[in-house]
């Protein structure tokens, strides 16, 4: 692998993130509420009279996280992402995105993870659908979605539901190598590493007390 690979600032093709269509009534499943209430007076300020078509947040994601961070992380899986949708808050100011992950691999377990579990991972941001039918990119500045029917390694962070996840970091899985979701630092010396390597490093790493 070249330095310059390494080196190289990873170009985010946002046209995948998920869509939330402002105009759409409020979930009645009381999960999806809660959920949706947390997110409430968010910085994003989901406005459908914002002139530009981009809001992105810079300066938020940690530049010196590790590239295997299983001390952060409550939960290392592998999985394919099977649903991805995006959900406004409560009070329509914020915007999140939400990922099911189908586990084929459980590598670092909170408790009650299991091979063919489907688990749920949030991420903030995504696209909103304006009734005037212009989308807005809402997203986290080095922050990437995971795509549709991809399969990746997630390291994933607690919240209050025993079935959602963050996603703290992970890398896409591509034809037995691995490239990193997020345009970090230390992820990058990851880049085209085979997944066998990956997964070894990965093992000895979780091994650490």
């Amino acid at each position: 692998k070249s330095s310059v690979l390494k080196n190289r600032r990873k170009v985010i093709d946002t046209n995948h993130f998920p869509i939330a269509e402002f105009s759409s009534s409020q979930s009645t499943d009381p999960k999806r509420r809660a959920r949706g209430e947390k997110r409430n007076k968010s910085n994003w300020n989901v406005d459908p009279d914002t002139l530009s078509d981009s809001t992105v947040i810079v300066d938020s994601v940690d530049v010196h996280l590790d590239a295997l961070p299983t001390k952060q992380a409550a939960a290392v899986v592998v999985g394919t992402i099977t649903e991805a949708k995006a959900y406004l808050s409560n009070d329509k100011t914020g915007v999140y995105s939400t990922f099911n992950v189908l586990i084929e691999e459980v590598l670092k377990n909170p408790g009650k993870l299991k091979v063919s579990d489907l688990v749920e991972a949030e991420r903030e941001g995504g696209r909103v659908k304006f009734p005037s039918g212009r989308v807005h990119l809402y997203m986290v500045s080095e922050q990437d979605m995971p795509r549709l029917g991809s399969r990746y390694v997630l390291f994933l962070t607690g919240t209050n539901s025993e079935s959602v996840f963050e996603i703290l970091t992970g890398y896409e899985i591509r034809e037995a190598s691995v490239y990193p979701l997020d345009d970090l630092p230390k992820s990058r010396f990851y880049e085209n590493t085979t997944l066998t390597n990956f997964l070894n490093d990965l093992r000895v790493n979780l091994k650490q007390p």
